[in-house]
């Protein structure tokens, strides 16, 4: 009898004391600062100061489940400085950038994929750009202008050496919108992104636009460039000083990989990508 008087006192000390534990390790939990690309939407920008799209809400989704280890924060940056950022190791990690270990030495490792990409080319009808990508210039009529996102490496190998040959000049302007309303004022012949990014960008110009003109009529996908898995990318410099590094990459890879296999995944998307 008297033990079980005693029971419930005892449970209510412990429920009470794993509480201030849990209070504790939250209080104490690492601040961890995510970069994220500022205008590259849908997966990631910028909204009325706040950081959004697929990538980001992924993220912090996977960050509940980091709690109350680490405490994250995400800051969207143009796409440049994020990624000087982690060369000089003053920032600990960017999404979503693509794996290029060779080109970009200072970022390493990467996340498990988040998502897979699909980079294509969008060019006027008339262009033959298989013609650009094989022959030599002086047997075209000049090079072919093509837009690309400032800081993104997306050129297949076919087009850098088009790009060496000179047969293609390669613009980088500030994002995705930008390169689309050059593209329609005829100042580019074609622009190379990510599938999805670039018509999701065109929609949202038409409805924040009474330019009936903004659109693909004379505009067609020519070439599949590449396709890509989007990671986290986190900063590999001599001068990083995150100890807590390895620790949160392993949870923060348990973290995504769980999230793959539930609901929220396939929510997530279908708020973003229509059917």
């Amino acid at each position: 009898m008297v033990y079980l008087k005693v029971l419930p006192l005892y449970l209510t000390k412990l429920s009470i004391s794993w509480t201030i534990i849990l209070s504790c390790l939250s209080v104490n939990a690492q601040q961890v600062t995510l970069l994220a690309d500022d205008a590259y939407p849908p997966y990631s920008y910028i909204e009325n100061g706040q950081a959004k799209g697929i990538y980001v809400e992924l993220i912090n989704k996977a960050a509940e489940k980091l709690k109350p280890y680490y405490q994250i924060k995400i800051v969207a940056v143009p796409w440049k400085r994020g990624l000087k950022a982690l060369e000089t190791g003053s920032a600990f990690a960017l999404f979503p950038p693509y794996r290029h270990i060779e080109k970009r030495p200072y970022i390493w490792p990467y996340s498990i994929a988040m998502l897979s990409e699909t980079v294509v080319a969008f060019c006027y009808k008339d262009i033959e750009l298989s013609s650009y990508i094989y022959k030599d210039l002086e047997n075209l009529p000049q090079p072919l202008n093509i837009g690309i996102n400032a800081g993104y490496e997306i050129l297949n190998k076919e087009l850098q050496i088009a790009k060496a040959k000179g047969t293609i000049k390669v613009w980088e302007n500030k994002d995705t919108r930008s390169n689309i309303i050059k593209l329609l004022r005829k100042r580019l012949d074609c622009y190379i992104n990510d599938r999805f990014s670039t018509l999701w960008e065109l929609k949202h110009l038409r409805q924040s636009s009474s330019n009936n003109e903004l659109n693909f009529n004379e505009i067609s996908e020519m070439l599949v460039v590449m396709t890509q898995t989007a990671h986290i990318g986190y900063s590999d410099s001599k001068n990083h000083k995150y100890p807590f590094k390895e620790d949160f990459i392993k949870r923060m890879d348990e973290a995504l990989s769980s999230l793959y296999n539930s609901e929220d995944y396939n929510h997530i998307l279908a708020d973003y990508i229509e059917p």
